[in-house]
């Protein structure tokens, strides 16, 4: 007879002041690896937290039937993808200070990250450790302990996250969208290990919204919605997402494209034609030896839309970050941002004025409790909070692009409250509340589901289309690109190896990604 590992017994959980799962019950028994499902905001998240020990649960109770004496937290590895955020935010502060500080060539390998998350052992005995090797070998990390952090591809810090908890010997493995911003091949490398971690023996549990990113060796599936099971068992990988209803039309009275003209003045003109909106010319970025970007050209202008790919690594993060501001070799090179070069005539203010930016680590960095409208609202002054009061126009406005969105009756509610398909959707209101000239999106339906996927994509076609703001949008999933887009920017190990226009007929070297584009028939 099978033995249970976990059984979930009429749990309720609390996160702050609300109550949430409401006698939620479930069993987990050995050999079983579970795919959680369901639609954003379903309470997927909040089970596996309190599985992992995370949440407090108030009503019923969690039985753990194989950890022995473990604590949850010491049994099970939680690994969220914002993990590896947090790591590079550290280490990029870290960098800022040993820049300042002089200590140029000071850098945090990706072995110390792993021998630091050792615990009571002795990093000096750790490196002979058997544990410690066998680890690294089937990460397959061998090749990135001397690396610095901040060198390494989204899809190798995602296997350095796993094996950073493999470390601690964890009897269940808990990933919530962990395949999130990687590539392809960043994608197969996990999918690979995790089976491998599975037929080693180690309980699986993982959460996706894309039925695509699943291991072979899941064998259930736990189907929630609105905080309630839908439906458990054995898992079919044929089961469809539900189909998606087609977007409303944006009514007549309350467009939101009804002020397309930039509140904050017309682009510089001394020629007589419209400048570039962004101009880079022979741009190269290096951190120590590593060179990100190596003699990068690329123009923007008014009325195209682009899409800019390439692997893990690549460097598209890194070129989004000279537009932004947040990369300072900006200075160091030949960028004109709206008319203007970039450096000392041209602050940083005046540029985010034209820039709208939508990202999850802007979805993580409001932390502060700010209805959805407020956070609106802060576009207006490109801050993460509200510390100036928006006058009734700009309220309007921002009230406006949320019955826009049908998110009118959530405006009171707490950003941190909602979904995260709603959440995107807010934060694309408030980049597009400005009007804005350039609108970046960073994996704008990373952590979607099917539905929310399908609204965020048609609200991004409906500004490319009707309005007068040029979106930058980066995936690694074509289908995630909408079909507005006009051009596209390949990179790969910092270098460009395509740009230009789009051909539908897929002339520019990538059939696959021009397909993805042509509107559906």
């Amino acid at each position: 007879m099978t033995r249970p590992i976990i059984t979930v017994d009429g749990i309720t959980v609390r996160l702050r002041d609300r109550w949430l799962l409401g006698g939620l019950s479930w069993r987990i028994q050995a050999g079983e690896h579970w795919v959680i499902a369901g639609p954003n905001g379903a309470g997927k998240t909040t089970l596996a937290k309190a599985i992992a020990g995370l949440l407090p649960v108030v009503q019923g109770k969690i039985h753990y039937h194989a950890f022995a004496d473990l604590t949850p937290t010491r049994a099970i590895a939680y690994i969220a993808s914002d993990s590896r955020r947090e790591i590079w935010r550290r280490e990029q502060d870290l960098a800022h200070g040993r820049d300042f500080a002089g200590r140029f060539d000071a850098i945090t390998p990706v072995g110390a990250l792993l021998r630091g998350s050792a615990g009571a052992m002795d990093p000096a005995a750790l490196a002979a450790n058997d544990r410690f090797n066998d680890v690294v070998q089937r990460c397959d990390l061998e090749g990135l302990l001397n690396k610095p952090i901040l060198s390494i591809s989204t899809g190798e810090m995602a296997r350095v996250l796993v094996a950073r908890e493999l470390l601690g010997q964890p009897r269940m493995l808990v990933l919530d969208e962990p395949f999130e911003g990687l590539d392809e091949p960043g994608r197969r490398a996990l999918l690979a290990m995790l089976d491998g971690l599975a037929g080693a023996g180690l309980t699986l549990l993982l959460i996706t919204h894309r039925l695509d990113e699943l291991p072979a060796a899941m064998t259930h599936r736990l189907l929630l919605d609105g905080g309630h099971i839908v439906s458990q068992g054995p898992l079919d990988r044929v089961v469809p997402f539900p189909p998606v209803a087609p977007p409303q039309a944006t009514p007549d009275s309350l467009s939101p494209f009804e002020d397309t003209t930039s509140p904050f003045g017309s682009l510089p003109d001394p020629m007589g034609s419209p400048p570039a909106l962004i101009d880079m010319r022979s741009v190269t970025v290096t951190y120590g030896s590593k060179r990100v970007l190596n003699r990068l050209n690329w123009s923007v202008h008014a009325g195209q839309h682009w899409a800019v790919t390439g692997p893990n690594g690549a460097g598209k993060s890194t070129l989004l970050k000279l537009i932004t501001g947040d990369c300072l070799q900006v200075h160091a090179n030949t960028i004109r941002l709206f008319g203007r070069d970039r450096g000392p005539s041209q602050t940083l203010g005046e540029v985010r004025r034209h820039l709208g930016l939508v990202s999850h680590d802007l979805s993580a960095s409001y932390q502060k409790r700010l209805s959805a409208l407020e956070v609106i609202c802060s576009g207006f002054f490109d801050s993460v909070g509200l510390y100036r009061q928006p006058e009734t126009a700009q309220r309007k406005r921002a009230r406006g692009w949320l019955e826009r969105m049908d998110l009118l009756p959530l405006a009171a509610v707490p950003f941190n409250r909602l979904s995260q398909g709603q959440r995107q959707m807010v934060l694309i209101a408030r980049a597009m509340v400005k009007a804005p000239r350039v609108m970046i999106l960073d994996e704008p339906l990373a952590g979607l589901d099917g539905h929310n996927r399908a609204r965020v994509r048609a609200l991004l076609e409906d500004i490319g289309r009707n309005g007068r703001t040029t979106l930058i949008v980066v995936s690694h999933h074509p289908r995630d690109i909408p079909a507005c887009t006009t051009h596209r920017l390949a990179l790969d190990r910092g270098q460009v190896v395509y740009n230009g226009p789009i051909d539908r007929n897929g002339a520019d070297q990538a059939s696959d990604f021009s397909a993805a584009l042509r509107p559906s028939s």
